[in-house]
C-alpha cells in the first residue's frame, strides 16, 4: 500500500527541477511558492523516501550505443535472472512486464563490440532466461528529458527557462580524468555543489565550474530528474513496438515525440521501426491513446504492446517494488 501522496507543491517544485535540474533553490522559490529553505528541505525529504532524485547517464555527445532487449525467462526464474542482469553496468534499465515478453531491458553500451559480447556471451549465461530478442537503436529521438508532469502552468514554465539559462561549455576542453570523475560525483549527488565538485576533484572552483558546464553543455552526461511512478498522476507504464514503412519512420516518430504522454521514442534495427514508452494515468487510456495513433498516423502498425509490472532498476539506480530509488 502506498503510504505518500505527492502534493501539489511537491509536483510543482519536480516539474521546475525537470526544467533545471540544479537551479539554485532562491531561483526556483517565486515560480514554485515557497522560500528556498522549504524548497530544499522538502527535496531532501523526497530523495530520502526515494520519491524522487537526480539520475545521471552518458549523453547524445558522449560515444555509446543503445539497445533494447525483449527477454523471456523462465516463469520461476523472473525475479533470479532480473538480479542477476542488474549487476552489470550496460544495463540502464529493467522492466519487469506482461505481454509478449518477460523483461524489457535498455542497454547502454560503449561500442559495438560490447554490445555483442553481452548479447552474444552474457545473455547466454543468465539462468532462466529462454529467449531474447535485441533492438539495436539507430536513433534516439526524445527521451524523458522531454517529458514534464505539467504541473507548472505554460509561462511558469517559459519564465524558469529564460531566466536560468542552459550551461555553456567553456573554450578549453577537460581531461578524460577529470570527466571520468566527475561523471562518478554526478551519479551520486546531482546537485553537487562546485565547492564540492572542486574539493573532491582536488582543483579549483573556476576549473570545476567549467568542467560542469562543459561535460552538461556537450550532453556529454545528462542530468535528469526521476520520480517514483506508481505515486506520480501516472502510474501506469506501457511499451509500444511499432511498424512503420521505411519512408516514413523519421516522419512517425517525430510526431510520435509531441504527445504528451511518450518518455521514449527511438528508431531501431530490429523486428520493430520504432519502439514508445508512455506513461498514463489509468490503463484504460490505453485505449484513448491507441485511437489518437490510428487517426493521426495511420501508417504506423501497433505490433505489439506490454504494460509494466515493476521496474527493478531504472536509469542505474536499484528500485524497491513499489519504484521507490534504494539509496
Amino acid at each position: 500500500m502506498q503510504d505518500y501522496d505527492l502534493d501539489g507543491r511537491d509536483l510543482r517544485l519536480l516539474h521546475a527541477l525537470q526544467i533545471r535540474p540544479r537551479a539554485p533553490w532562491s531561483a526556483l522559490a517565486p515560480v514554485v511558492g515557497a522560500d528556498a529553505v522549504t524548497l530544499a528541505r522538502r527535496w531532501n525529504a523526497l530523495q530520502d523516501q526515494g520519491l524522487a532524485w537526480l539520475a545521471s547517464y552518458r549523453g547524445p555527445g558522449a560515444k555509446y550505443v543503445g539497445a533494447i532487449v525483449e527477454v523471456e525467462c523462465t516463469p520461476a526464474r523472473i525475479a533470479e535472472a532480473t538480479e542477476d542482469l542488474a549487476r552489470d553496468d550496460e544495463v540502464l534499465s529493467i522492466d519487469q512486464t506482461i505481454g509478449g515478453r518477460d523483461l524489457v531491458v535498455t542497454l547502454l553500451c560503449r561500442t559495438d563490440a560490447d554490445l555483442a559480447r553481452f548479447v552474444l556471451d552474457r545473455l547466454s549465461n543468465v539462468a532462466g532466461v529462454t529467449g531474447t530478442r535485441t533492438h539495436r537503436g539507430i536513433r534516439l529521438l526524445a527521451d524523458a528529458q522531454l517529458w514534464r508532469l505539467r504541473s507548472l502552468q505554460d509561462n511558469e514554465a517559459r519564465q524558469l527557462e529564460s531566466s536560468l539559462p542552459l550551461p555553456v561549455a567553456a573554450p578549453r576542453g577537460i581531461s578524460a580524468d577529470v570527466e571520468h570523475q566527475l561523471a562518478g560525483i554526478l551519479r551520486n549527488n546531482g546537485r553537487a555543489s562546485v565547492a564540492e565538485i572542486s574539493e573532491i576533484l582536488g582543483i579549483s572552483t573556476t576549473r570545476a565550474r567549467n568542467a560542469l558546464s562543459t561535460i552538461l553543455a556537450e550532453k556529454r552526461m545528462v542530468l535528469r530528474l526521476e520520480m517514483a511512478r506508481p505515486y506520480s498522476p501516472w502510474p501506469v507504464a506501457v511499451w509500444y513496438f511499432l511498424r512503420v514503412p521505411a519512408t516514413m519512420v523519421e516522419s512517425v516518430a517525430g510526431k510520435l515525440v509531441g504527445l504528451q504522454e511518450v518518455r521514449l521514442v527511438a528508431t531501431t534495427g530490429g523486428l520493430y521501426s520504432i519502439l514508445m514508452l508512455v506513461w498514463l494515468r489509468r490503463v484504460e487510456d490505453m485505449t484513448v491513446l491507441e485511437r489518437q495513433l490510428g487517426e493521426r498516423l495511420p501508417f504506423a502498425e501497433i505490433l505489439d504492446r506490454c504494460i509494466v509490472l515493476r521496474t527493478p532498476k531504472h536509469m542505474g539506480n536499484r528500485l524497491t517494488p513499489d519504484g521507490r530509488r534504494i539509496t
